[in-house]
């Protein structure tokens, strides 16, 4: 065995072994270096495999100071807190009402009797706007109801609610679906007025259709409610009514309901005062009727706008 040449073949073989190992180290480390964090892409790799350079159609770029989106948006027709009212005159485009009696005949009321009573109505309603966006509806003389809302991908905002308001007089069941967009809405309210069994009055159904803009109210324009109603009798034998003064209140409107002549509370009088009286025939005549007589006074602010919370005083 010539041992000279079995060493210069070790010693070749070692010097292969080493330039392998060499070539595998240093593909190791320059490895290391350009992914530090091991199998994950570089952070750059991933920014734009997730966010492509130009925004997708349904997801516009955002410009510096745009807020983060969120998966439901607040149109800008609907942002609270605020309150709004419904501005007059309402624009009619469609108007239906009619009488029922206890036989079932059927009489059409004269359109612009139902568009003045509906205006009357409407133009007292207080929309509240909580900072949830959450909508109660006051109106004069009954406890507030909650809307629901839907916000729409115009812009606009669905405001629906229904109501059913009883009294001695009978039961009255609203319906109110509007669509909000900025300042302008468009509403079909119908009306359903059911008489009491004591009541000599008619049952009817109206429906109407309008569009009208809305108007903003802030909370300070809203002036504190009246308090410590009080009434006694004058000697002409009327209803002398008198209340503690609402902070900020620059009048007050005094409704009155008949519970055998009126389906709702009818607006009387707006005094600057805090008293009123009532020397009406109809005050005098069902004064001392079986159901009686009830006032609700409402304080007006200096942009004629009502609190929501009267008081009531029953004449019985």
């Amino acid at each position: 065995m010539n041992t000279r040449n079995t060493g210069s073949k070790h010693y070749f073989i070692y010097q292969l072994i080493f330039f392998f190992l060499v070539l595998f180290l240093v593909q190791a480390i320059a490895a290391c270096s350009t992914n530090p964090q091991g199998s994950s892409p570089p952070a750059t790799q991933v920014a734009s495999s997730t966010q492509p350079a130009q925004a997708s159609a349904t997801q516009p770029a955002q410009t510096p100071g745009d807020p983060s989106p969120t998966a439901t948006t607040t149109p800008p027709s609907l942002v609270g807190p605020t309150n709004f009212l419904l501005a007059t005159p309402l624009n009619f485009s469609s108007v239906n009402g009619a009488t029922m009696d206890d036989s079932g005949a059927v009489t059409p009321l004269d359109t612009n009797t139902v568009e003045t009573e509906v205006t009357g109505e409407l133009e007292r309603l207080l929309f509240v706007v909580d900072s949830s966006d959450n909508v109660k509806v006051y109106s004069p003389g009954v406890a507030p109801v909650a809307a629901q809302l839907k916000f729409n991908t115009d812009g606009s905002t669905a405001i629906f609610y229904t109501q059913t308001v009883d009294s001695e007089a009978g039961t009255i069941a609203i319906t109110f679906a509007g669509v909000l967009l900025k300042d302008q809405i468009r509403v079909d309210y119908q009306q359903q007025y059911t008489p009491s069994m004591l009541i000599n009055a008619l049952a009817s159904d109206v429906e109407v259709s309008f569009t009208t803009h809305v108007k903003w109210v802030a909370a300070n324009q809203i002036p504190a409610a009246p308090s410590n109603g009080t009434y006694h009798i004058t000697s002409q034998g009327g209803i002398a009514l008198s209340w503690s003064a609402g902070q900020n209140a620059v009048s007050y409107n005094v409704y009155r309901l008949i519970s055998d002549q009126d389906e709702e509370f009818q607006l009387l009088a707006t005094v600057r005062g805090t008293s009123y009286i009532d020397n009406s025939k109809d005050a005098i005549q069902n004064i001392n009727s079986i159901k009686g007589i009830t006032y609700a006074i409402f304080s007006v602010g200096p942009t004629g706008v009502e609190n929501p919370g009267g008081i009531v005083i029953s004449i019985s």
